[in-house]
């Protein structure tokens, strides 16, 4: 069964059951004039969203957009074979990411690096995606608007956690998409997420502060679900990340390595995230 929550009067996040847990990654649905579906979670997420979109009243027919807030592939691996369901929709990804969604050879390299940097299993678990025709691409940069009838979507560039990474904000709700830009919301916990090779921690804290700068009243996350006190979240996450930089560089100096696994020991039981590893190797790279 998939799980459908309200959001908003009219939004509501779909568990993607990433890896076959739920709870680990939200897909959103704004059910406007024009309908959008933001992210679309690893490939073997897509039955999940067509259900979610079902269970909204929604033809797949009638979407208009898939916005893919960066092309990591928990949260856009889906997209192809979206792409396919939705024949009417266009594929909203920014200009660096587009040819990793589109392009069958850096696709695959990607899916490469994945399994390269995630192992086989959890690569497996994602699932191999499918190719977007280039076709039924429209490419943004940040500062864009997607018109969605009865309101209008702006388009934030968000650098930090990945060059290529957006931002979308519903100008009817005041409802953030924040995908990874504002740390992750799990185990009632807000913790940080860092992955090599792209973190950026000026850049990060750049985005969160153009991010409040905008006011949102509800932050959606990728990782997961929904918060209604926005502000109070990303005032947490810019307290939140400089700690969790100066904690990994200080286990790295305590253990005299800068080896993953001797930090994460290192570290104990006081940052408890499920991608622990990926974040301590984005943190001691971007230090080094």
């Amino acid at each position: 069964m998939t799980t459908v929550t309200q959001v908003t009067a009219d939004t509501y996040a779909v568990d993607a059951q990433m890896l076959g847990m739920p709870g680990s990654m939200s897909v959103y649905v704004v059910d406007a004039d024009r309908p959008v579906v933001v992210d679309s979670g690893p490939a073997t997420a897509a039955e999940h969203v067509l259900d979610g979109l079902e269970q909204c009243g929604i033809d797949p027919a009638e979407v208009a957009s898939l916005f893919q807030t960066h092309v990591h592939l928990d949260h856009a691996g889906a997209a192809g074979s979206l792409a396919e369901a939705c024949p009417n929709a266009e594929v909203v990804v920014h200009e660096r990411g587009v040819d990793y969604l589109t392009d069958a050879e850096k696709l695959s390299r990607l899916y490469e690096s994945a399994r390269q940097a995630l192992g086989d299993d959890i690569a497996a678990g994602y699932g191999e995606p499918a190719r977007v025709p280039r076709d039924r691409c429209r490419v943004v940069s940040g500062g864009e608007s997607l018109d969605l009838g009865d309101r209008r979507l702006e388009v934030i560039h968000a650098p930090g956690h990945a060059p290529h990474q957006v931002c979308a904000l519903d100008s009817r709700t005041g409802t953030l998409f924040a995908a990874d830009a504002a740390g992750m919301s799990l185990f009632d916990q807000l913790l940080p997420t860092t992955p090599a090779p792209d973190f950026d921690l000026d850049r990060s804290l750049e985005t969160v502060a153009l991010l409040r700068d905008r006011e949102p009243e509800t932050i959606c996350y990728g990782h997961f679900g929904a918060r209604e006190d926005a502000v109070d979240a990303l005032d947490a996450y810019t307290e939140l990340l400089p700690r969790w930089v100066e904690a990994v560089e200080s286990a790295a100096e305590t253990a005299g390595t800068r080896d993953v696994d001797a930090v994460v020991a290192e570290l104990g039981g006081d940052w408890p995230s499920p991608t622990i590893e990926r974040d301590v190797l984005g943190v001691l790279r971007t230090t080094e």
